[in-house]
């Protein structure tokens, strides 16, 4: 008799690619919608960004990459999973073509709010 083995779970994890081109943050999914976050701007201090959405801010970044890493840093998956669901696909629209971009993988559910479900 072959022993069976459970498939590990389903990560809940998700893809997202963030994007500083012409101004703007944008950010992907793995249905490859883009949509556009907010404005980033070049400021005296270094680069700053608002989003439209819920005025989260970062600011006095030394790069574009170092804004999107700190939006991908202090972005919430809830908050990103209701833009794609509002916003519509601006991938038709926008030139990517040497833009400043980052991959990440977000939790679905921070680890504290699950141990905090979990134990509830």
């Amino acid at each position: 008799m072959v022993a069976s083995t459970s498939p590990e779970p389903a990560s809940p994890r998700q893809a997202f690619t963030f994007y500083a081109a012409n101004g703007q943050i944008y950010v992907s999914n793995v249905k490859q919608k883009l949509i556009a976050l907010g404005p980033l701007t070049e400021e005296g201090q270094g680069y700053g960004y608002v989003l439209d959405g819920n005025q989260q801010t970062g600011q006095g970044l030394p790069s574009p990459e170092a804004a999107l890493r700190h939006l991908a840093d202090n972005v919430r998956f809830l908050y990103l999973d209701g833009q794609f669901t509002a916003l519509a696909d601006v991938r038709d629209t926008v030139n990517l073509e040497g833009a400043a971009r980052i991959d990440v993988m977000l939790d679905e559910l921070p680890r504290e709010e699950g141990m905090q479900d979990a134990r509830a």
